[in-house]
C-alpha cells in the first residue's frame, strides 16, 4: 500500500491529483494507492505527527506557508517519506530552498502530464522503498556487529514504520499523554 498526502491550497487542483492517483487503468498504476488531501499546509502537519506516509505531494505556492517551508517541516515529522513539489511557477530560490532543506526527491511543473506524474510517483515510492530496506539492513549488520543493540534496531525499525511511535509525552505527575 502506498500512503500518499497531497497539498494544495486549490480545491480542483486536488480533486484531479486525487483522482489521477486512484486511476489504476491510466498507466503505470501506482500500487495500492492510499490518498489523503489537504487544502492547509498546518492541517497536512498536524496529520503527519500521528499517521505515517510514504509520499507527500505539496504545491509551491500556497497562502498559509510556501511548499519549501512545509516540506522541511513535514521532514522534521517524517525524514523517511519522500516529498515532490509541483509548481506553475519557475521561483529558482524557492525550488533550491526546497531542494537544499526540504530534500525533495522531485520538482514537477504545472501543468502536469498525468503520466509523467504517474510515472515520477512509481519511481520516488520505488527509491523510498529502497532507501528504507538500505536503512534496515545496515541496521541489522551494526546489530549483529554488536554496534548497535537489539533493542535500538527495533526502535529504529518502529520509527521507520510508525513516526513518533517512539516519542513518549509525560505529564507532570509521570502520566502519559495521549494526543486526540
Amino acid at each position: 500500500m502506498a500512503k500518499l498526502l497531497i497539498v494544495d491550497d486549490e480545491p480542483n487542483v486536488l480533486n484531479a491529483l486525487r483522482r489521477m492517483c486512484l486511476n489504476r487503468d491510466a498507466l503505470p498504476a501506482i500500487p495500492d494507492p492510499e490518498v489523503m488531501t489537504f487544502t492547509s499546509p498546518v492541517q497536512a502537519l498536524a496529520y503527519l505527527k500521528d499517521h505515517p506516509v510514504d509520499l507527500i505531494i505539496s504545491d509551491f505556492r500556497m497562502p498559509e506557508m510556501d511548499g519549501a517551508v512545509f516540506l522541511t517541516e513535514a521532514r522534521k515529522l517524517q525524514a523517511n517519506s519522500a516529498r515532490i513539489i509541483i509548481s506553475a511557477y519557475a521561483d529558482i530560490e524557492g525550488i533550491m530552498r526546497a531542494i537544499n532543506d526540504a530534500g525533495i526527491f522531485q520538482f514537477v511543473s504545472k501543468p502536469w502530464s498525468d503520466q509523467e506524474l504517474k510515472a515520477a510517483i512509481v519511481q520516488v515510492l520505488g527509491h523510498r522503498a529502497l532507501l528504507v530496506e538500505n536503512q534496515q539492513l545496515a541496521n541489522e549488520v551494526r546489530r549483529q556487529r554488536g554496534i548497535i543493540s537489539e533493542q535500538q534496531a527495533e526502535l529504529e525499525r518502529l520509527e521507520l514504520e510508525s513516526p513518533g511511535i517512539t516519542r513518549v509525552r509525560w505529564g507532570e505527575d509521570g502520566s502519559v499523554l495521549l494526543e486526540d
